[in-house]
């Protein structure tokens, strides 16, 4: 779908409290970490638009009966520290999360949720942008609540999705290939310096 053709499209720019609901994490005392049991995302967590599992935190699960869980799929954003960063979980795994992280539950009759995950990368740094506090900035609920997105129908939220899905892709099998080429340009110039130099310490 050409993007230019998104301007004849019937757009509604809604309150994101209108269509999601912004569902907050729950206080761990350092003190109740553990060195195993059920992980816990912070905001440490979040790169690169995904959740990731180095340098977790973990919890007895038995202490926390009605904390809230991040399952595949789920949409969560930072709100304390950095933010506006955004995550989706992509993992084969379930977490509890930081009171400095939100889970994003949208009403999927209005709004799919990688139309979301997607509109909300494009407004990291408007979010970040509305946060208040110098030494640990943060934004709130009410403010993520007014933060104005455009919907558009299903039909076209999904195509939209599918595209930038499609970019996604391309991106990463680019920075692989970037990888392996900065891998394979290390190994040429080592194989070729290194009896170079080495003839000049004998």
């Amino acid at each position: 779908m050409p993007f230019k053709s998104l301007s004849n499209e019937n757009v509604r720019y809604l309150e994101l409290g209108d269509v999601c609901e912004i569902q907050t994490g729950f206080g761990v005392k350092t003190s109740f970490y553990r060195d195993n049991g059920f992980p816990i995302i912070k905001g440490e967590n979040i790169h690169g638009g995904q959740i990731t599992t180095d340098n977790l935190s973990y919890c007895n699960p038995n202490n926390h009966p009605n904390a809230p869980v991040i399952k595949y799929g789920d949409i969560v954003i930072v709100s304390h520290g950095c933010p506006g960063k955004v995550g989706i979980n992509l993992t084969d795994r379930e977490f509890f999360f930081s009171n400095n992280v939100h889970k994003l539950i949208p009403d999927e009759t209005v709004l799919i949720k990688k139309y979301l995950y997607h509109c909300l990368l494009n407004k990291q740094e408007e979010i970040k942008g509305l946060a208040k506090g110098s030494s640990q900035p943060f934004v709130g609920k009410s403010v993520m609540r007014k933060l104005k997105i455009p919907i558009y129908c299903l039909e076209t939220q999904t195509k939209i999705v599918e595209t930038l899905d499609k970019f996604q892709e391309l991106k990463q099998e680019l920075k692989q290939e970037l990888l392996l080429r900065k891998r394979q340009h290390s190994y040429y110039r080592d194989q070729i310096w290194r009896p170079l130099l080495g003839n000049l310490t004998e």
